[in-house]
């Protein structure tokens, strides 16, 4: 049966994240059902990932085996609910396998400036003045290979706790400051308590160099807190083929 990779954007805030849980909404649930609706039985989707309860997505990948898939897929397009988009989709070898193939995936944390109903879904709005050249320093210090357990949550059945972080920053405009990292893979809840351990820094609680401490195996006590999902999106992932 063809293959192929669609990528999906959502609003997060009403689903419960992407991977299908029963009695829940989420992501994976929606297309499932809508592509029942299409198909007549089921059609299995792998996302590249799980996005948590309430963190959005501007381009998240997943495969699905399906026949007629352009008129299929186009028909999916119409149907899903207005908080979640079919973007785009391209036929794939039949071994390709939108999570484990994935090389890079980025994610951004925003948080704004001030109160902005028409944002607040999509952004933290704390009332915080921040040093943004602080954090771009201690999100520096993240760069490499490290051992991430101290800003991970449990419970997610890890054989290695390491990540390969290749790009980190923090950049600042008129409305905020968004937080930027990309890794080769992210560990639960690794991103909202990284992106809260920036935020005591840019208040000027703890030193850039907090994040060198934690990374060693220090002083874990000191990671956090975890920022809200409204923030939080999952801007990009990347193949080496597809």
């Amino acid at each position: 049966m063809p293959r192929y990779l669609a990528y999906f954007e959502y609003d997060g805030t009403g689903f419960r994240g992407f991977q299908y849980q029963p009695g829940e909404r989420t992501v994976q649930g929606e297309i499932e059902r809508c592509l029942a609706r299409i198909t007549g039985t089921r059609v299995p989707v792998t996302g590249a990932g799980r996005t948590d309860a309430g963190v959005h997505a501007l381009a998240m990948p997943a495969h699905l085996d399906i026949e007629r898939g352009e008129e299929r897929l186009s028909a999916l397009a119409r149907i899903l609910p207005r908080d979640l988009a079919l973007k785009e989709w391209l036929p794939v070898h039949d071994a390709f396998n939108a999570r484990f193939d994935a090389v890079e995936r980025t994610y951004h944390y925003r948080i704004g400036k001030r109160r902005s109903p028409l944002k607040a879904r999509t952004e933290y709005q704390p009332w915080l003045k921040l040093d943004a050249e602080a954090m771009d320093r201690a999100a520096g210090l993240s760069l490499g290979m490290a051992d991430w357990r101290a800003f991970a949550k449990s419970g997610g059945g890890n054989s290695t706790w390491n990540m390969d972080v290749r790009e980190a920053g923090v950049a600042e405009d008129p409305e905020g400051w968004t937080i930027r990292i990309t890794s080769d893979r992210f560990l639960r809840g690794v991103v909202r308590l990284w992106s809260g351990t920036l935020l005591r820094v840019g208040t000027g609680r703890l030193s850039p160099t907090v994040v060198t401490d934690i990374l060693g195996g220090g002083r874990a006590v000191a990671a956090g807190p975890s920022l809200p999902a409204c923030g939080l999106t999952l801007v990009e992932v990347k193949y080496d083929r597809v």
